[in-house]
């Protein structure tokens, strides 16, 4: 079946790999659904047909998402909150919402959007995806799941107030993890790569940018990168690498009383994870976070 004549649905399309994801599916030429829970903009889906459903409700993908025959399907929903309640509704319940309703389609490929960091689960995040792999590999339907590592934009939550002449912030020396992060875009061609790919099929992909000195990065450097790209001299301070764990018992006792707080609780603990274990992977693609950086310097 050549792209033209192949339909392929994406959940979580409003998402930051899901709207990179329609716009290649739509650059080959296929017939691209793209779901999302709220009217969007034209242009903001240019090429692609837009399905209103709720995700978190089997009849409404039912009857919104698969009124047709849908061929691929590609789940990159995931939740905008570390609070576990939420990651299992969205990460777990939600994505199987989604391949029930797959299922009773007599979709023939299903492609999940992982992470790499499910390999070491500490996280709930972590137990929601890998509970969701596992439902997907035992389903019967045809798989593929790929799990990639860091994104530019979770390596650049600083970048904004570095540029604005504030100091940078590391804990400890700022080396206890290896990064070779990936570009949005080239994470797109991937997956859309397993939509045209046999090959693909039943197969599970960590999968991170090029191994290359420029993109095989600790937290220190990419703070080192990020004043480089702005033709500044680094202004890095550290911080005790015990202030994590300190913060999250802090939190975790204030969250007891003050449930808001919990938010403030899981966001530590994630940090606390992407800080200190290794998050390298398989590399593809040209792209590296130090031309990322470069683009952004000159803006």
């Amino acid at each position: 079946m050549d792209n033209a004549n192949k339909r392929v649905l994406v959940v979580g399309a409003t998402g930051y790999i899901g709207q990179q994801v329609v716009k290649e599916l739509v650059k080959r030429k296929f017939q691209v659904v793209a779901v999302t829970r709220r009217k969007v903009e034209k242009e903001e889906f240019e090429g692609a047909e837009v399905r209103i459903a709720d995700v978190e409700n089997l009849e409404s993908l039912k009857k919104e998402a698969f009124r047709d025959k849908i061929n691929v399907v590609i789940s990159c929903l995931s939740s905008s909150t570390p609070l576990p309640e939420e990651l299992y509704k969205i990460d777990y319940l939600a994505t199987l919402n989604v391949l029930h309703a797959a299922q009773e389609n007599a979709t023939d490929h299903f492609i999940l959007l992982s992470a790499i960091c499910v390999r070491w689960p500490k996280l709930p995040l972590q137990h929601a995806k890998l509970k969701m792999e596992d439902a997907l590999m035992i389903s019967g339907m045809d798989y593929t799941i790929v799990r990639p590592t860091a994104y530019y934009r979770d390596l650049l939550r600083q970048f904004p107030t570095i540029r604005k002449g504030s100091s940078a912030y590391i804990f400890g020396n700022g080396e206890y993890a290896l990064y070779n992060p990936i570009a949005k875009e080239e994470l797109a061609e991937f997956m859309v790569n397993c939509v045209e790919e046999p090959s693909h099929r039943n197969r599970v992909y960590p999968i991170g940018g090029p191994e290359v000195p420029e993109n095989i990065i600790t937290y220190k450097q990419i703070m080192e990168m990020s004043f480089e790209a702005l033709g500044r001299k680094p202004k890095i301070k550290s911080l005790p690498l015990w202030t994590l764990p300190t913060m999250i018992a802090i939190t975790t006792f204030m969250g007891v009383l003050i449930p808001k707080v919990r938010l403030a609780t899981e966001v530590i603990r994630v940090l606390q994870y992407y800080l200190t274990n290794d998050l390298r992977a398989p590399g593809y693609g040209r792209k590296t976070f130090k031309d990322h950086l470069a683009t952004l310097g000159n803006q």
